[in-house]
């Protein structure tokens, strides 16, 4: 069973690094030569994702059935439609 898995193994790692002129090509000298971005902590980001409200995730969730609600009709208008 390792011998099977072995090849199908380095197939994966070696179709992952080998590198392509098509994505190659599209790449500009502009963004080669630009600087990496600026990491910054997640700690802040994943505190502001938090921060809605149990109130404020209702509120939300009534506006998306309703706005379901009136796709639904809007299609059921559609379908009675003749042709």
């Amino acid at each position: 069973m390792r011998r099977a898995l072995l090849p199908v193994l380095y197939l994966a790692v070696t179709s992952c690094t080998y590198p392509s002129p098509e994505l190659e090509s599209r790449i500009s000298a502009t963004a080669r030569a630009a600087d990496y971005p600026e990491l910054v902590p997640l700690g802040p980001v994943f505190d502001e994702a938090g921060s809605l409200l149990p109130d404020q995730a209702a509120a939300a969730g009534r506006s998306l059935e309703w706005r379901a609600a009136d796709l639904r009709r809007r299609a059921a208008e559609l379908r009675a439609m003749p042709l």
